[in-house]
C-alpha cells in the first residue's frame, strides 16, 4: 500500500473503505470482519480504492501486496464521534470520495458522498451489557445514524430482518453480503481433539452458562475438557461460574490468543460449541468448520443460516439438551466425521474475495442510486 498521503482526482471512481476498526477493536468481530476484507478489496479494486486507517496505524503485512492507497486519519482519541462528520466532509471532498463504506461506528451527519454503512446485529438494545447509561446511548444513536446511509450492507438474511424490525424503512435499501472464511483456517490430517472448545466474548448474550452447567452434570465427566478461549476466559461472571460449579479442573482458560493460536485451537479441537443467543454472522462457527472441527451451535440469530446443515443445532436456553449432543458426539463416532466433512463443504462456500466482490457491487448500486436521486 502506499503512503499517508494522497490525491485520488484522477480516479474515475474512488471507493474509501473506513478500516479504522482493524485497528481500534482488532477482536471484536466488526475487526477481523475489516481486517480480512482490506486485502480482498484491494486484490479486486486496487486503482480505486483508499484505505482509511488510523494516523498513528502500521499496516499489517497482509495489506501490502495489494497497490490500493491508504489515507491516515487525524482524530482526537477523545469525543471523536463528535468531530468525525466534520471530518469525513472535508477528507471526501479533499479526496473526491465516489463512495464511502462505514462498517462500524454509524454514520454522521454532514457527508457529502454516498454512504454503505454496515449493520452487524442489534444485540446491545436486547440484550444485558456492561455498558454505562452514556455508551448505551451512543450505540442506540449510531444504529439510529444508519438512516444516513444510502445503502446498509447487513452479513446475513437474520440481521437484515433485524435491522427491518428496528427501522422498517432500512429494509428495502439493506443487501445481504456474507462473510467469508481465511484460507489459513485449514483442517490438519490428523487433529488431536484435546478439549471441547468455546471462543469469543464474555458478554451475556453470548450464553455460556449453558455449557458451563451442562459440564456440572455428572454425564460430562466423561468427556474432553472445556477450553474457553479469548474474552470469555477473563470475564468475572463466567470466572465465578466456575468456582462455584467446582469445574476448575474441567474448564481451561486461554484468555490471551493470537491469530496462530486461534487456528490451532480450532484445529485440534474435538468439537466447538457455540451456545450465543444473538449473532449477526457468527464468525467462530465457520472457521470452526473450515479447520474441520464439528460445530454445536445455538439454534438462533443467524447461526442456522450460516451453519446450513452442517452443524448440531441445539436450543440455547437447554443445558441438558447440549449434554445430551456432546455425550452422543462422543459415542458415535461417525457423526463427528459427517459433521467434520460436512463443515468443510460448508466452509468453502465463504471466501472474502465473493465477500470484496459482492460489495463492490454494493459501492456501484450506491453511487448509481445517488446519481439519480439527484
Amino acid at each position: 500500500m502506499s503512503g499517508a498521503t494522497l490525491s485520488c482526482q484522477a480516479c474515475a471512481v474512488t471507493f474509501a473503505f473506513d478500516a479504522r476498526a482493524a485497528f481500534v477493536d482488532p477482536h471484536r468481530g466488526f475487526g477481523r470482519m475489516v481486517r480480512e476484507l482490506v486485502p480482498a478489496l484491494a486484490q479486486l479494486a486496487a486503482e480505486s480504492l483508499v484505505v482509511c486507517v488510523p494516523a498513528h496505524a502500521s499496516i499489517p503485512a497482509a495489506w501490502y501486496p495489494w497497490s490500493a492507497q491508504t489515507l491516515k486519519l487525524r482524530r482526537p482519541r477523545r469525543g471523536a464521534f463528535l468531530t468525525d462528520g466534520l471530518a469525513w466532509a472535508w477528507t471526501a471532498r479533499r479526496h473526491r470520495f465516489s463512495c464511502l463504506h462505514l462498517p462500524a461506528w454509524g454514520v454522521p451527519a454532514g457527508v457529502p458522498v454516498p454512504v454503505v454503512a454496515t449493520f452487524h446485529d442489534a444485540t446491545p438494545l436486547l440484550f444485558p451489557t456492561g455498558l454505562s447509561w452514556w455508551q448505551k446511548k451512543r450505540v442506540a444513536l449510531g444504529l439510529a445514524s444508519l438512516r444516513r446511509a444510502i445503502l446498509v450492507h447487513t452479513p446475513s438474511a437474520f440481521a437484515k430482518r433485524q435491522l427491518g424490525l428496528l427501522f422498517p424503512e432500512l429494509e428495502a435499501r439493506a443487501v445481504v453480503v456474507p462473510h467469508g472464511v481465511h484460507p489459513r483456517f485449514q483442517p490438519l490430517p490428523t487433529p488431536t481433539g484435546e478439549f471441547v472448545l468455546g471462543v469469543g466474548g464474555g458478554e451475556q448474550h453470548k450464553n455460556w452458562e449453558v455449557i458451563l452447567e451442562a459440564y456440572a452434570q455428572p454425564q460430562a465427566h466423561a468427556l474432553p475438557p472445556l477450553r474457553l478461549l479469548g474474552a470469555v476466559a477473563k470475564e468475572a461472571r463466567i470466572l465465578r461460574l466456575v468456582r462455584e460449579k467446582r469445574l476448575e479442573g474441567r474448564v481451561l482458560l486461554s484468555p490471551d490468543v493470537d491469530e496462530a493460536t486461534l487456528v490451532g485451537a480450532y484445529q485440534n479441537a474435538w468439537a466447538l460449541v457455540f451456545p450465543s443467543k444473538n449473532e449477526g454472522f457468527g464468525l467462530p462457527a465457520l472457521e470452526a468448520m473450515a479447520c474441520g472441527c464439528p460445530v454445536l451451535a445455538a439454534n438462533a440469530g443467524a447461526l442456522p443460516e450460516v451453519c446450513g446443515d452442517a452443524a448440531v443445532l441445539l436450543p440455547p436456553e437447554d443445558p441438558k439438551a447440549w449434554l445430551l449432543a456432546l455425550v452422543a458426539l462422543q459415542q458415535n463416532p461417525s457423526l463427528r466425521l459427517e459433521l467434520r466433512e460436512a463443515g468443510l463443504a460448508r466452509a468453502r462456500q465463504f471466501t472474502w474475495e465473493r465477500t470484496a466482490r459482492e460489495l463492490l457491487e454494493v459501492y456501484r448500486a450506491a453511487i448509481r442510486r445517488a446519481s439519480s436521486a439527484r
